[in-house]
């Protein structure tokens, strides 16, 4: 009995230990510094803030709810009105800065990583499936560039950029690079859209918004990503 009770407790340490290893952080803010109270799963916040961080939260999805407090006939705060409730998805081992924007919808500014995350090198396994490639070759990636950037129109630069990823899986990384490549911002945002179901780690789409130079582009990108 003693001997199952330290096991069960080097489990519970081992899984707490691993659940801190992986803590994130999140720094929330509105537009306009607007003051809000919120909920965090099953945790209320119920003092005005108009900048809330949380530390030490586990990856994964998290229930997010914020109430906006705009001034009434009663006084400030005294309406209060949900902006934005549903589910958002915190990283491992990072600090994750955000906000929610005038539409209602929760967008990142930034992710800085924390550290570096350590996972355990899998086991040799004689049947293990052959590793998918990530995203296009690197080498037939830089190749594809340099063919963008020698012509001289943007309508030619959009054509072979979506032949390209058409025929290749894409990551966010190379999308943005591409977008780069584009002179107007509605070309940008069209090859965003485009590229978006071709592109194999869809949660790192919120590194395209330093691309863009209006925050509506920001907003009709994730408009058209949540439509699916």
């Amino acid at each position: 009995m003693k001997r199952l009770l330290i096991l069960s407790a080097i489990i519970v340490a081992s899984v707490q230990l691993k659940a801190s290893h992986l803590a994130s952080e999140l720094n929330l803010r509105l537009q306009h510094q607007a003051w809000f109270t919120l909920t965090l799963d099953n945790q209320c916040f119920e003092t005005p803030v108009n900048f809330f961080h949380s530390g030490d939260l586990a990856p994964g999805n998290h229930y997010l709810e914020v109430t906006r407090l705009d001034n009434g006939y009663y006084g400030p705060y005294s309406k209060p009105r949900i902006i934005f409730s549903g589910y958002i998805q915190i990283p491992a081992r990072s600090r994750v800065h955000a906000f929610i924007d005038k539409f209602g919808h929760f967008q990142i500014n930034k992710i800085t990583a924390l550290g570096p995350v350590y996972m355990p090198a899998p086991v040799p396994n004689q049947c293990a499936p052959v590793p998918v490639q990530y995203g296009m070759n690197e080498y037939d990636f830089d190749q594809l560039k340099n063919t963008i950037d020698r012509l001289s129109f943007e309508s030619s630069r959009m054509q072979v950029a979506k032949q390209a990823i058409s025929a290749n899986q894409i990551t966010s990384r190379q999308v943005a690079e591409l977008m780069n490549l584009m002179t107007f911002e509605s070309s940008k945002l069209d090859l965003a859209k485009f590229a978006y179901h071709n592109t194999v780690d869809k949660q790192n789409y919120f590194i395209l918004n330093d691309t863009f130079t209006f925050e509506s582009s920001i907003s009709e990108l994730n408009d058209y990503i949540y439509r699916g």
